[in-house]
């Protein structure tokens, strides 16, 4: 069994990672304004030409002689995309997520430009408090068969009771792990999907560590903490697969 020291970083030929992604969430009594958001376009157009609007969607259901439904819009914010939609810069009156798709790269170019990006987000809410902290990693692990033993390829999966047949054609699970150490909590959640191939298995391990309630004395603390978030998500990313999936992923080196 490889063991991987949480001091040190691994980066992996072919990483699984999907998406990674940089997020802080703010709070103020209004908000950045929607406009102030819109206009930091103007000063990322040429990394980032496309423009969406963020919406939040709110549903309510009625009961009694009549039984309807309702859903109203809120407009949050705007995203901004790399041409090819690699990179995309959330920037919504309750925070800013910074999202790295695949081909991932590594962790010193997301956090230094989702830093770049947040400066460019500071400019119009200044005055928000920060209020939640996360990194969060979604890895989609395809094993090149079809059928397989889990517990082969992950040291975290679900137990079947022996008294139960232990074939599995799909599964759903999520674990909180509270992290008092930093006051914070990791959502591993790990579940089968479609395979690009009927010839191969696919697993999402979806990794969210993240930190509320925080108090920052200043900006420069909140990317310390984000450092301790990536080293906490790096060991469990390590402690939950097995070294038969490790050589999926190829060459690996530390840094």
């Amino acid at each position: 069994m490889i063991r991987v020291s949480a001091d040190v970083a691994v980066q992996y030929e072919r990483a699984p990672i999907t998406e990674a992604l940089i997020d802080i969430r703010v709070e103020s009594a209004s908000g950045p304004a929607l406009s102030a958001l819109e206009s930091l376009h103007e000063e990322i157009r040429s990394q980032y030409p496309v423009k969406s609007k963020r919406v939040y969607v709110q549903g309510q259901l009625s009961a009694g002689e009549e039984v309807g439904g309702a859903a109203t819009q809120k407009l949050m914010g705007f995203s901004f995309s790399s041409s090819d939609g690699s990179q995309i810069f959330q920037a919504r009156m309750d925070g800013f997520t910074f999202s790295r798709l695949r081909p991932y790269g590594n962790w010193n170019e997301l956090r230094d430009e989702a830093r770049r990006l947040w400066r460019v987000y500071r400019t119009c809410a200044k005055a928000a408090r920060i209020s939640r902290v996360a990194v969060r990693y979604i890895n989609q692990i395809d094993i090149p068969v079809p059928q397989i033993d889990y517990k082969e390829y992950f040291r975290t999966s679900p137990e079947v009771s022996p008294d139960l047949p232990q074939g599995l054609s799909g599964f759903f699970m999520q674990l909180q792990f509270p992290q008092e150490d930093i006051g914070g909590i990791l959502v591993l959640t790990q579940t089968a999907v479609p395979p690009p191939v009927p010839s191969m298995t696919s697993v999402i391990l979806d990794l969210d560590v993240l930190k509320e309630n925080v108090k920052f004395r200043s900006d420069e603390e909140v990317w310390i903490l984000l450092e301790t978030l990536r080293d906490r998500k790096n060991k469990f990313f390590e402690g939950c697969i097995t070294d038969k999936t490790r050589r999926l992923f190829g060459a690996r080196k530390e840094y």
